[in-house]
């Protein structure tokens, strides 16, 4: 269970990294990923395109002073078609602004 609610994190990671407009801030070493964009006021506006879009959930924080999204794999049933899902929609939810 823990290896592989991980690997997803792990896995949104990576995929997050390679898209234009994310940054991601922690280095994965359970289940946590935390994101923003280029400034705050994006960063809040693209959490809450995603959550607009219901197909995935994040959540917002501030982390080292920084508006951020908050990603939490908090299941083993987590697939990794679940993940390219999640990513996707971060990429539409960036693309709406």
């Amino acid at each position: 269970m823990i290896t592989t609610m991980h690997e997803r994190a792990v896995q949104f990671a990576d995929g997050i990294n390679v898209l234009d407009g994310f940054t991601v801030l922690n280095q994965v070493v359970f289940n946590q990923v935390v994101v923003c964009c280029d400034s705050d006021e994006i960063t809040n506006k693209v959490l809450e395109k995603i959550q607009s879009l219901r197909e995935c959930w994040a959540g917002g924080s501030v982390w080292q002073g920084r508006q951020v999204i908050r990603v939490s794999v908090c299941s083993w049933a987590t697939t990794s078609n679940d993940i390219s899902t999640s990513v996707r929609s971060f990429a539409k939810a960036r693309s709406m602004l």
